[in-house]
């Protein structure tokens, strides 16, 4: 393949990426012509991460080969991201090898699209939401040497599963007016469920990175596995049926609870996190 072939091939995935009803397992031939040597025929994988960015690839479908990709926040344009020539063998005729280092790459191409989509967002906050930002993350660096310290005035949510009582937190970090997340802090009845909190957070890393994986054309050992697990505890999680509650009994209107407790991987207690996303302003 040459580099002129490849702009060509990437330039039609961007216009096909941009068209409506275009996504995951979508599949497009380009035919070959004076401008491509070889037919060649594209597919579509897609990954959405866990804070709703989506990762729309285009897929080599005979060879594995990652072409382009989009990265978008919910309600986002998003940006294009080329494969560069070099990272392209000429005239590959199977799956990319070294799965290791393919992986790697894309974690870096990732989070340098991360960055700048939040650079993106970051040039529309107005300077007192700047502001605000700045003073919530100079009083959580202040704190992460030490054990949280907490505001007496502040509201706390509390967590319960079936009228039990799990612990409750202040919420106190915020991404906007109804995403909230913040220290958890556990009761006593909590310990009875601490192991399955502690293999959620897991068992969704070892799902989203076989996802990962393959959206870029890599095969997963164990993937299918992996799958299953985190389906059982997110069906665990679903019977729980969490519920928030104010200190006075009244209910939270919240659409999404999350707790994760990575005290163990970091072997510190006071790594334990609630997130809520809330129907009401708080």
């Amino acid at each position: 393949m040459t580099k002129a072939e490849l702009e060509h091939i990437q330039s039609v995935c961007h216009e096909w990426l941009r068209q409506p009803g275009v996504g995951r397992d979508s599949r497009m031939t380009i035919p070959s012509s004076s401008t491509l040597s070889r037919t060649v025929e594209l597919k579509i994988t897609g990954l959405l991460t866990f804070d709703d960015v989506l990762v729309t690839s285009v897929i080599d479908a005979e060879t594995g080969t990652c072409y382009a990709r989009l990265i978008a926040a919910h309600g986002e344009a998003g940006e294009f991201f080329d494969t560069p020539f070099e990272s392209i063998a000429p005239d590959t005729v199977s799956p990319v090898k070294e799965p290791e280092r393919a992986v790697t790459a894309t974690r870096a191409r990732y989070q340098e699209a991360m960055a700048h989509l939040r650079e993106s967002a970051d040039s529309h906050v107005s300077e007192p939401d700047v502001a605000k930002q700045l003073e919530i993350d100079s009083s959580l660096l202040a704190g992460l040497s030490q054990s949280p310290r907490e505001d007496d005035t502040a509201p706390k949510f509390m967590l319960y599963t079936n009228r039990e009582l799990l612990g409750y937190s202040l919420l106190e970090r915020a991404r906007s007016t109804h995403e909230r997340r913040g220290r958890f802090h556990p009761s006593e009845n909590y310990f009875e469920y601490a192991e399955f909190f502690a293999a959620l957070p897991a068992a969704e890393n070892e799902w989203m990175e076989a996802n990962a994986q393959e959206a870029y054309g890599l095969e997963v050992t164990g993937a299918e596995e992996s799958r299953s697990r985190f389906s059982e505890l997110l069906a665990r999680l679903e019977a729980l049926r969490l519920y928030l509650e104010d200190e006075d009994g009244q209910p939270i209107d919240a659409v999404d609870i999350k707790l994760e407790d990575l005290s163990r991987y970091y072997d510190d207690e006071a790594e334990r996190w609630l997130y809520a996303r809330l129907n009401i302003a708080r």
